[in-house]
């Protein structure tokens, strides 16, 4: 699975942490493939002490060629996530091209939806993606406006996570349940999408 972003500050990074820790449910171990060259996933896993994350392994690979390694890595019944770059298209294709199920976060307003519209329109054929509002201000009429226009462009919405100031805390603090029960939603959308492609 890739979450997939063009632009910085949508939750990407919050959200593939999230969802490789859902994935870590049932007892099974999950690869975060950060391939950013920043590394906040990877240093959020390795600052923080929750508990979830003891079954992620992080893989760094910030260059075309580390990502083809760590994803030739995996085997088929493996569960990554993948944190591309923002802006970065070509890596951001590479890693989509391997994906089995996109995750596009993106917040309501401004430039996301034409942000949001782009990285939709790069998603290979046979690749089920969905958005992930993020930072949602659920109680606004932009919000709800957002949704009937993707409803209407039948642009899939596979969740939405509320604006809360501890669900990007990062290594600060553990994982917010209020965080997991949002992204629940979102990895049992990911899970279905991944069954049928």
């Amino acid at each position: 699975m890739v979450v997939a972003a063009l632009k910085g500050g949508v939750g990407k990074t919050t959200s593939s942490v999230y969802l490789a820790a859902l994935a870590t449910s049932n007892r099974r171990s999950a690869t975060l493939v950060d391939a950013d060259p920043q590394a906040s996933a990877a240093e959020w896993l390795e600052a923080s002490n929750d508990e979830r994350f003891k079954r992620i392994e992080v893989v760094e690979a910030p260059s075309g060629r580390l990502l083809t390694k760590a994803l030739d890595r995996l085997g088929p019944d493996d569960i990554a996530v993948v944190d591309p770059p923002p802006g970065n298209e070509r890596l951001l294709a590479q890693a989509m091209e391997r994906a089995n199920a996109i995750v596009i976060p993106t917040r309501v307003g401004g430039v996301e939806t034409s942000r949001a519209d782009a990285v939709l329109n790069m998603v290979p054929d046979g690749v089920r993606a969905g958005l992930a509002i993020t930072s949602a201000r659920t109680y606004t009429r932009d919000y709800r406006e957002a949704l009937e226009a993707w409803a209407e462009a039948k642009v899939p919405v596979w969740g939405t996570i509320p604006e809360r100031v501890a669900i990007a805390a990062g290594p600060a603090a553990p994982l917010c349940p209020a965080g997991l029960d949002a992204y629940r939603k979102v990895w049992r959308r990911v899970l279905a999408a991944s069954r049928l492609s």
